[in-house]
């Protein structure tokens, strides 16, 4: 059995994989800079230990906010405007959670300035689309995303009035995809450190002496 996408789905794909897939390649020349660069905090000292539990932090929060989100947005995504759980705190949840994965993992390569490129990065590249959903969203639902929009902030959450539902519904197959998202954050932090092991005894080589 062969099924064929129409010219017009197959070429919104293309668009979705190039949005998704672009933004994630303009970051590997921060890794590489991050991979052979060394750090100017003391191994093991106060600021080396800081950095690495912030990171961690900041990864669990990354993975289990987008675990949390996706359970509210699977299934209900285009078919209604969602403004609870997650999305009664900020319209943007899963940027906001994803924000906090990539100062995470530049974090983890122990170097503030790499965590702070990281998301300054991320917003560059991600706003437009922001942006572009919340017209997409406007135009679609009208008055009810407004009054929503005027309740709500678009990125940084409040820290009040959570609306939570007795029951939602939610598709496996997205939600089991999200938790394959959450495994591959938190294993940022292993392969952070492992090229640290790496750095440390010669097999990458140090170019860069002293990043903060």
């Amino acid at each position: 059995m062969h099924v064929y996408a129409s010219p017009k789905v197959a070429a919104t794909s293309h668009r979705v994989n190039k949005r998704l897939v672009i933004p994630k390649l303009l970051f590997l020349p921060m890794i590489v800079f991050a991979l052979v660069s060394e750090s100017a905090y003391v191994e093991h000292g106060f600021w080396d230990t800081t950095w690495e539990v912030v990171a961690f932090l900041l990864l669990v929060v990354a993975a289990v906010g987008r675990l949390w989100t996706s359970a509210y947005i699977s299934g209900r995504k285009n078919n209604e405007l969602v403004t609870d759980g997650p999305y009664s705190l900020t319209r943007n949840p899963l940027y906001f959670f994803s924000s906090l994965g990539y100062m995470g993992a530049g974090l983890a390569f122990e170097k503030l300035s790499v965590a702070v490129a990281f998301v300054v990065l991320f917003l560059l590249l991600h706003w437009p689309t922001i942006l572009y959903e919340e017209r997409k969203l406007r135009s679609k639902f009208g008055e009810e995303y407004d009054q929503y929009a005027r309740d709500v902030p678009r990125f940084v959450p409040r820290v009040r009035k959570m609306v939570l539902l007795d029951t939602v519904t939610f598709k496996p197959v997205i939600f089991n995809r999200a938790v394959l998202d959450c495994t591959l954050i938190l294993s940022v932090y292993g392969l952070a450190h492992a090229m640290e092991y790496f750095q440390n005894v010669g097999v990458i080589p140090i170019l860069v002496r002293h990043v903060p």
